[in-house]
């Protein structure tokens, strides 16, 4: 299950929000992303390591890209749909994308941005279906 995935990442292995779905997703889609291509993500955690775009969308966003595009982005008609619905469900169940404000809600010391990997978990699923 994906979010059971996400959570080992997020909270036993230490990986950020980005990393977490990126890796998840990897493994629960068997999207075939190597370990350089993983780390990649590294610096999508934090809103890009500075509050901007969560994390979390970004590493849902990755893992519907990496599934959708057999060539190239622009000539993939169904991953702007899919991109769009990833961040506008994000938006509508948090109420922004952006990871500062994003946080400063839904963050705790005990289990840091779980509620939002979590969220953004639940969503990415019914996309990826």
């Amino acid at each position: 299950m994906l979010k059971e995935r996400a959570r080992i990442y997020y909270q036993e292995k230490d990986y950020n929000c980005a990393e977490a779905i990126i890796r998840a997703a990897n493994d629960e889609y068997a999207l075939g992303i190597n370990e350089a291509g993983l780390k990649a993500f590294g610096g999508f955690g934090g809103g890009m390591q500075c509050g901007s775009i969560c994390g979390a969308v970004c590493g849902g966003i990755g893992a519907i890209s990496t599934k959708e595009i057999e060539t190239c982005a622009h000539q993939t008609e169904a991953l702007h749909p899919k991109c769009r619905a990833m961040m506008n469900a994000f938006k509508e169940r948090f109420g922004s994308a952006f990871c500062a404000k994003v946080r400063k809600e839904n963050s705790n010391p005990v289990e840091h941005c779980w509620r939002v990997v979590e969220g953004a978990v639940e969503i990415l699923e019914k996309i990826m279906e």
